[in-house]
């Protein structure tokens, strides 16, 4: 096997489909075929399947294809630490986190601190399974995300079958995010069955396994539901309307609509937030950094 062949397995997963990846890498369709067909020979294995929708990997394939991104990861690492550009200190990596706006805080910290320095940060924000899928594929060294009690033994399962390690940063209550003219907002606390007739405004989607679920709340049961895919949207729904979210209830200040706030949801549900990373990575400094800046970013923002 060589980096090429792998190369040509990434693209062939990004564009599902030989030719195109033939395209995208300037070469001739029946080369990279060939070269699937030798590694196939080598190992012993099936790679893809063919269908008329285009190419589809195997569970070995699957495998592979994990492996060579992990390879291919680890060869830029080596290029870039001994590169010039390297040499003159420049930073490189990426972050990937579930829509939590303190995590974003740090990253904004993050670069004032290394305002004199050469850096190439990549920011990935997304669900739960895209932060996990980041990280166990090398295309984030870190991930922020959280666990409920409801869902946190098959996170930690999960974590386990795919070489991750989670470490907690902080325990909270979990809380509901409405906007100050709420016909709730003066409660001191809320039930669930006090939200029942409002709309449910979720990150998650309704194709995702229940067990990757973020909310507390069983989306099934909700007669009101509207998903949303980014914190930008998230905010102006909540700030705008008698939609309804449950979190941690931190409020980041310049970096959540002023007129958003949280209130503690009654029933005694916790979220745990913390990092995730691959057993074998150890976590440079840069990185350590940005984790004091989302630990000072959490208490600052936590409900009181």
């Amino acid at each position: 096997m060589t980096f090429q062949q792998f190369r040509y397995l990434v693209e062939i997963a990004k564009h599902n489909s030989i030719s195109k990846a033939a395209e995208a890498l300037f070469v001739t369709q029946p080369s990279i075929s060939k070269s699937v067909r030798d590694m196939e020979a080598e190992l012993g294995i099936t790679i893809l399947d063919r269908t008329n929708k285009g190419v589809v990997f195997t569970k070995e394939g699957t495998e592979l294809l994990f492996y060579a991104k992990m390879v291919l990861e680890q060869m830029e690492t080596i290029s870039l630490h001994f590169d010039k550009e390297k040499k003159t200190g420049l930073m490189k990596f990426s972050i990937s986190s579930q829509h939590y706006s303190f995590a974003i805080e740090a990253v904004a910290n993050l670069m004032e601190y290394f305002a004199e320095r050469k850096y190439e940060l990549a920011v990935r924000e997304g669900k739960s399974t895209d932060v996990i899928d980041d990280v166990s594929s090398s295309r984030s060294i870190l991930g922020i995300l959280s666990l409920t009690e409801l869902n946190k033994h098959y996170f930690e399962r999960h974590f386990t079958s795919k070489g991750l390690l989670f470490t907690p940063l902080a325990t909270l209550k979990q809380h509901v995010f409405l906007r100050k003219e709420h016909p709730l907002a003066h409660y001191p606390t809320l039930t669930l069955q006090q939200l029942q007739d409002y709309p449910y405004l979720s990150y998650q989607q309704d194709d995702m396994f229940l067990h990757f679920a973020e909310e507390t709340v069983n989306l099934n049961n909700l007669e009101k539901l509207v998903y949303v895919t980014d914190r930008g949207t998230m905010n102006n729904l909540l700030s705008n309307t008698n939609g309804y979210n449950l979190g941690t209830g931190c409020i980041v200040h310049h970096y959540m609509d002023s007129n958003i706030i949280s209130i503690p949801l009654k029933e005694n549900y916790l979220i745990q937030i913390g990092f995730v990373k691959r057993n074998d990575v150890f976590l440079p400094e840069e990185l350590l950094k940005y984790l004091e800046f989302v630990k000072n970013a959490l208490e600052k923002s936590m409900p009181y």
